[in-house]
């Protein structure tokens, strides 16, 4: 591990230091979907700090479906895990990225997820994109990575 994503790793750590963990029966948004029975139980009583890495990447696709209190808990740990696992970090830059203007029901929706983010968590998922992007393998991806920063992000 590089001094950088230690650094990283820190930042992430103590920006949700403090979070409260949800009840067990907040962990899912939407407790009728199919995923969420699974979703829930499988972070049911567990500090984001131990979910397995093994577990966030079998629900990558969806933290979408999380519970808003449930999101702000486990977001550190989807973000640790795509340091490090590139199909979590794909699946990560997707939920990170506010839809487009075509689609102003789902922008609504990201918005009231993330905009109530305190600014150090705010902060750090800059930090991490900017990592991500500059990380980035070639332009396209890097481009990506830069479009979730320009068209929201960047603009808190």
């Amino acid at each position: 591990m590089s001094a950088q994503e230690a650094l990283l790793r820190q930042q992430i750590e103590d920006a949700f230091s403090d979070v409260p963990r949800p009840d067990d029966s907040r962990i899912a948004y939407a407790p009728d979907a199919w995923e969420a029975t699974e979703l829930s139980r499988d972070f049911r009583g567990m500090h984001w700090k131990d979910v397995p890495a093994e577990r966030i990447r079998q629900h990558a696709a969806h933290l979408s479906l999380l519970s808003p209190e449930a999101l702000r808990y486990y977001l550190p740990a989807y973000l640790l895990a795509a340091l490090t696992d590139p199909d979590v970090r794909d699946f990560l830059l997707s939920q990170l990225s506010i839809p487009d203007e075509s689609h102003p029901e789902l922008r609504t929706h990201f918005k009231s997820r993330f905009d109530t983010l305190p600014p150090k968590q705010r902060n750090v998922v800059q930090t991490f994109l900017r990592r991500m992007r500059d990380d980035a393998p070639g332009p396209i991806a890097r481009r990506h990575w830069s479009q979730a920063l320009e068209t929201y992000w960047d603009t808190l």
